[in-house]
This record gives C-alpha cells, sequence and structure tokens, in this order.
C-alpha cells in the first residue's frame, strides 16, 4: 500500500493530487482510491467512481508532503 498516487494520472481525476486519497494496491495488481473523508462525512463515497472531475472536498496535496499519514 501507499499513498502517493500518479499526480499524471488522467484516469484518476482530482483523486491523484488530493491529500485525502489512499491509494491501495490489491496483491493482484488492482489500485484503488480511498477517500479518507469518508471515513467522517457520509457525504463522500469510501471509493470513489473514477474520474472524479469535481469534489467540494478536494484539497490538492502539497508537493513536499508526499508521505501522507494513513
Amino acid at each position: 500500500m501507499t499513498d502517493v498516487p500518479d499526480p499524471d494520472s488522467d484516469s484518476v481525476g482530482l483523486c491523484a493530487r488530493c491529500k485525502h486519497v489512499r491509494v491501495i494496491r490489491s496483491d493482484r495488481g488492482s489500485i484503488f482510491y480511498l477517500c479518507r473523508r469518508s471515513a467522517t462525512d457520509p457525504a463522500y463515497p469510501q471509493y470513489p467512481r473514477l474520474p472524479v472531475l469535481f469534489c467540494r472536498g478536494h484539497e490538492t496535496r502539497e508537493s513536499n508532503s508526499a508521505g501522507n499519514s494513513q
């Protein structure tokens, strides 16, 4: 598992650059984008349908904080 998504991924949309994302890689190679806002606000889907083009809770991750807390 990692918290650093590919920032250039157009297929992911806003989640690729959001500070609230947690990237989960399965043993079979699948990649899932978990919205950590969903843990405290039911308005956010746990695993949003991609690409996310609009999200009222999106906050761009700062470039120097690649290691997000889990």
